[in-house]
């Protein structure tokens, strides 16, 4: 669901994204001098109407992201936390299994493979799409910033101008990015979830040998050492 929303709104980004650098290109490639000042009455007019509502397309989609986040914040969070959990579990599981010769269920040891190595591809690739969804959706939203400014560089017309300062302190308090209770998903939140499941995984790997060790001490009368 995230993926999809995410794909829809960064294209309603990149729309609204390409219909500025259009306006650039009409800003940008002046007509000659003798019939400036009929072009400037003509044009002016229309740049306004299209900007204005290019920041009301743009003032919609901002507002869909923030109602989006209200709705879809904790399910989010939850599918965040459940695959965090699936794949350090699973990982410790293949590890133990692949390593140690335990088996954790009554399947086969190929089939216990297969089963492993399919679900720990299912949520890896799951939560790659929910952040690199949220992520290009981020960038894509980022990006009309730039565009705006660089439109607004290359105008001398006040009216635009005016116009393009409020497009861009409107984009500038729209902060367009996917959120779970406060936690942005992107790109840092990817490589903290990486870490994460690393640091878990390495303390259960010990945990795991330190129960071994502790089993092996025996004394030489065959009771066991507590």
């Amino acid at each position: 669901m995230t993926q999809f929303t995410g794909e829809g709104l960064k294209a309603c980004f990149k729309k609204i994204d390409d219909n500025l650098k259009d306006l650039r290109e009409l800003v940008v490639n002046d007509e000659p001098h003798l019939l400036r000042r009929i072009y400037h009455e003509h044009r002016n007019p229309f740049l306004l109407m299209e900007l204005k509502a290019l920041k009301k397309q743009h003032l919609a989609v901002s507002d869909a992201v923030q109602m989006l986040n209200m709705i879809f914040s904790l399910q989010l969070l939850a599918t965040i936390i459940m695959t965090f959990a699936e794949l350090t579990f699973q990982l410790y599981f293949f590890i133990m299994h692949w390593k140690i010769g335990m088996l954790m269920s009554n399947l086969s040891d190929s089939l216990y493979d297969v089963y492993l190595m399919v679900s720990m591809t299912y949520y890896s690739i799951k939560i790659m799409l929910i952040v690199w969804a949220c992520e290009t959706g981020k960038d894509q939203a980022m990006k009309i910033s730039i565009t705006v400014h660089d439109l607004l560089n290359n105008t001398s017309d006040d009216q635009i101008r005016d116009e393009l300062q409020m497009f861009s302190l409107q984009v500038l308090h729209r902060e367009n990015a996917f959120s779970a209770k406060g936690l942005i998903v992107d790109a840092t939140l990817l490589t903290a979830i990486v870490g994460n499941i690393t640091t878990y995984l390495l303390i259960l790997i010990q945990f795991l040998i330190t129960s071994h060790t502790c089993n092996g001490k025996i004394v030489d009368n065959g009771t066991q050492i507590i």
